[in-house]
């Protein structure tokens, strides 16, 4: 696709060749430089984007080890103060103790819940991070350079 627009104004912002000012550079480029230059700068580009989605991924895979060893840990928290619970279930236990077992087995299912959905929404935000490198990257590796040529 060409933009003639554009190319009149790009023609328009660069320096005369024929009377460069003392001691600057000519900064117009040739076909084969501006080619280089923006293939280097693509593939430099999509490098980027692949790192970033390797840490992302790393990231992921990390976060869900975390979690499921969390979630472990206080299904087994769970699982013990219920054993106590049951246990304290006799005539003989005051009710004070009964009602503070049953406090920490309501609290650590509330731990479990609230890390749970921690999980949930870390994992999303990183899900929708991995989609956007995706589509980043997808859209690079779609554009033609040859059509500034």
């Amino acid at each position: 696709m060409r933009y003639p627009d554009y190319e009149d104004l790009l023609a328009d912002s660069r320096p005369s060749r024929s009377n460069p000012s003392a001691g600057q550079q000519d900064l117009v480029f040739d076909g084969p430089e501006l080619e280089a230059l923006l293939t280097e700068s693509h593939e430099q580009e999509q490098n980027r984007i692949e790192t970033e989605l390797t840490q992302v991924e790393t990231r992921l895979q990390h976060r869900t080890e975390i979690h499921d060893q969390t979630i472990a840990e206080l299904k087994t928290a769970i699982q013990e103060e219920q054993d106590r619970l049951e246990r304290l279930q006799r005539p003989s236990i005051p009710i004070d103790r009964l009602t503070d077992q049953k406090r920490r087995v309501r609290e650590l299912e509330q731990q479990l819940q609230e890390a749970k959905r921690t999980h949930w929404r870390d994992r999303d935000q990183l899900e929708r991070e991995r989609r956007h490198l995706h589509r980043e990257l997808r859209e690079l590796t779609e554009t033609d350079l040859s059509a500034f040529f």
